[in-house]
């Protein structure tokens, strides 16, 4: 995978005491969010609890095909909750759609290199800063997270990536004790839900093998589409969502509209592990590459995607609504951005980049009506 493309420029540190809607000197014009109430805040009932967890590397026919036994509890999930049909990671690799999801932009990274977090390239207002600013609890949760805050770029056995902890990529999260200790083992989510002391909004990342990437000594690429290892990888992603959605719609925690959105950050991968996207279909403001030329001395540079739409590929989005319809669809082109916009609706924080654009981003609005309501058209 190709490492740059990214921006040079870094705008100023984003203060959580910045008033929606305003441009403070040294703030740049693109991180300042939509301000609050331009659009309809709350096109579906206000959700108490939202839960994001966010799977790995994996295509929606993969998952959701009747010919794959592993992944049984999820193609439940889709036919008995929200489907949307049309969604997409933003584009490729890990970093950006992470941080396209709680900034509203990839910053110009297709690249999971961790310099671009050392040198501070995501110094932007972010979902963090508009949950603080609005007074709304929140935590990431992170599956085998070394400790509270941990600021490192992996755990030391590779099960723990911070390319998969949107918040964390921040410098005005992670340079900040106070604000980092929001950041916690995911251990920390079964006490939580017992004693109903649930944050209102929770980002949920698995480690690396529960989350369907692989790579770590305990759970292997697979070699080829019909090595076991690929097989063990859905399995486990099956069976974390099933025992965590399974914890939280059945906790103190899950009350009135509280919702879960369950997604994948990016399509399929050759064999579904780190080879190359062999999807790269997008929507809803999904980068366009520029083209680079080829060296004609050597034959060598160029760009495979260069010039083209540079998607993050086809994935499932659902969502489990405790008051929502049950088996219904929706096939509005959605992808990232669309989550992010769906969150900032529930509570008024305004929309942060692409999450504002509302001709090309939508909102989830439609899987979240009630059952027998008429469905939104997602414009919200």
């Amino acid at each position: 995978m190709r490492r740059g493309l990214r921006r040079s420029a870094v705008a100023a540190t984003a203060t959580v005491a910045l008033a929606a809607g305003v441009i403070l000197p040294g703030v740049a014009s693109a991180d300042a969010p939509v301000a609050r109430g331009v659009a309809l805040a709350s096109p579906f009932p206000h959700m108490d609890h939202v839960f994001v967890i966010m799977m790995e590397n994996s295509s929606y026919s993969s998952l959701l095909s009747a010919s794959n036994p592993d992944t049984t509890y999820i193609q439940q999930l889709a036919a008995t909750n929200g489907l949307a049909t049309d969604y997409y990671g933003v584009t490729h690799v890990s970093t950006p759609n992470y941080i396209a999801a709680v900034s509203g932009n990839t910053w110009g990274s297709n690249s999971d290199d961790p310099s671009q977090v050392t040198a501070g390239d995501f110094n932007h207002v972010n979902l963090a800063d508009q949950l603080d600013r609005a007074g709304v609890s929140w935590k990431g949760y992170m599956q085998s997270l070394p400790s509270v805050g941990f600021t490192g770029a992996s755990s030391s056995n590779g099960l723990y990536v911070r390319k998969h902890d949107p918040f964390m990529m921040f410098p005005d999260v992670y340079s900040d004790p106070s604000r980092a200790d929001h950041v916690v083992p995911l251990s920390q989510l079964a006490g939580d839900l017992k004693t109903g002391d649930v944050p209102q909004f929770s980002w949920i990342s698995p480690n690396v093998c529960d989350d369907m990437h692989g790579g770590a000594t305990s759970c292997p690429y697979a070699a080829s589409a019909t090595d076991p290892a690929q097989a063990t990888l859905y399995k486990d992603g099956n069976d974390f969502l099933k025992q965590w959605v399974t914890a939280i719609t059945t906790s103190r925690a899950w009350t009135g509209n509280s919702a879960i959105f369950i997604t994948w950050d990016e399509g399929a991968y050759a064999y579904e592990s780190p080879y190359g996207p062999t999807d790269t279909s997008g929507c809803c403001d999904s980068p366009v590459l520029p083209s680079q030329p080829t060296d004609p001395s050597t034959g060598g540079g160029g760009d495979l995607y260069g010039g083209s739409v540079y998607g993050g590929g086809h994935v499932p989005m659902i969502v489990v609504s405790r008051l929502g319809a049950r088996g219904r669809t929706d096939s509005i082109p959605a992808n990232h951005y669309s989550l992010l916009r769906t969150i900032e609706a529930n509570w008024d924080l305004g929309f942060l980049g692409d999450a504002g654009d509302s001709v090309q981003v939508h909102s989830l609005a439609g899987l979240l009506q009630p059952a027998g309501s008429r469905r939104s058209n997602g414009g919200g």
